[in-house]
């Protein structure tokens, strides 16, 4: 249970309203004080009574008053220890960030002192036009918070950023932010490596894999939200790490190592997760290679990234190893064969491990030790990975 914390729900005029009453339930079950605030296309899409009956409290509305209340938008910000607006449209974020004040929800939020915590929700066109992009960064740069947004299908069919957050990821977000409560690796320096990589054939091909990057990615945030300071090396991927990692994009193995030893001084832990390719061509065409023949191309190992780390620098290594046979055996053989201090193996085939949003591990490290984490959320996996490697390196 968590400390008997106050929330105000900002419920504003977005498709991901009907979300917003699973986001009540669960901080209800967390013992949270909620008091709900809608504002009025936000009633467009879910009704007040379905927020009265979950809180057994009025909901206020764009335009409520009370008479034995005249300052009800100060009294209520007072009252909050933070704001979380979920739905959070483009018209919302724009709001906040200039001060409007034209109901109850943006005088509300003008008044609070505390912590406003924003979920964005809305198309991934608006999500990157360059106005809602500025207005992002500025109001981080003020010290609101963002849950989210995430990369996925949207209601109108598109795909890509600018979904809202789960509820549960939204929960999740506020209960750290309040509680600060994470340290196993307060001030560590830890390097991630996440997704694939790409080696070109031609100006057009290429040669890469099926590694979405969530694993990855997953693992940095939750190293972030242990207290560490982290860096993610990232191939080309569309899933999300959290806005507050510094991130470096790359594309082939080569940029990879190379954004790594140019940055990899004074941290305390490498993490490889990345799917890097295995073989890179011999001799790469400068031109496109014609389609009316044959195609014949000689490969060559690539380089080894994890290797080249684990034995030229001196900080704690964990490579991961994705197999489809002799999970332990491989596995353990990689552990010793590329001097590294932990390997993370799991199995993969056409449907499970890679693509896949859940996953299970199996840690081994020194002499003989194992430990096998099953299979959950890659998301809920990441936080028990590092949970564990925290008793393994201290």
């Amino acid at each position: 249970m968590t400390n008997n914390y106050k929330i105000i729900l900002g419920v504003t005029g977005g498709i991901a309203a009907y979300k917003s009453a699973e986001i009540v339930r669960l901080l209800l079950k967390k013992n949270f004080q909620v008091k709900v605030i809608m504002t009025r296309t936000a009633e467009d899409f879910i009704t007040p009574l379905t927020f009265e009956t979950l809180t057994n409290q009025k909901v206020y509305l764009y335009n409520t008053t009370e008479k034995d209340k005249p300052m009800l938008h100060i009294d209520l910000a007072k009252w909050a220890d933070a704001i979380l607006i979920a739905p959070t449209t483009a018209e919302f974020l724009s709001k906040i960030l200039h001060g409007r004040a034209d109901d109850m929800l943006s005088t509300t939020c003008l008044a609070h002192s505390k912590k406003i915590i924003l979920a964005p929700s809305m198309n991934k066109n608006m999500w990157e036009n360059k106005a809602t992009q500025e207005n992002y960064n500025t109001l981080k740069k003020r010290g609101v918070f963002f849950s989210g947004p995430e990369f996925g299908t949207q209601a109108c069919g598109d795909v890509g950023a600018g979904r809202m957050k789960e509820p549960k990821d939204i929960i999740e977000d506020v209960e750290i932010l309040l509680k600060n409560k994470s340290n196993l690796f307060k001030d560590k320096k830890i390097l991630v490596t996440a997704g694939p990589t790409i080696e070109h054939l031609d100006p057009i091909r290429y040669l890469s894999n099926r590694s979405s990057g969530m694993m990855g990615c997953e693992i940095a945030n939750a190293f972030h939200r242990e207290g560490a300071k982290v860096l993610l090396v990232k191939g080309p991927c569309n899933y999300k790490h959290n806005d507050e990692i510094k991130h470096i994009d790359v594309k082939s193995a080569k940029d990879m190592l190379s954004s790594i030893e140019d940055n990899i001084d004074g941290f305390d832990i490498f993490v490889s997760v990345a799917a890097v390719s295995d073989f890179t061509i011999k001799e790469l065409s400068k031109n496109k290679i014609k389609s009316n023949k044959s195609l014949e191309i000689e490969l060559v190992k690539n380089i080894d990234i994890l290797k080249t780390i684990s034995t030229k620098y001196k900080l704690f290594t964990i490579g991961f190893a994705a197999e489809t046979e002799n999970l332990k055996k491989n596995a353990t053989k990689k552990l010793k064969e590329k001097e590294i201090s932990v390997i993370a193996a799991n199995k993969v085939s056409f449907s499970e491990g890679i693509e896949s949003i859940e996953n299970s591990i199996t840690l081994y490290w020194g002499e003989g030790k194992e430990k096998l984490l099953k299979l959950k959320h890659k998301k809920d996996l990441a936080r028990e990975f590092v949970e564990e490697i925290s008793y393994i390196y201290n």
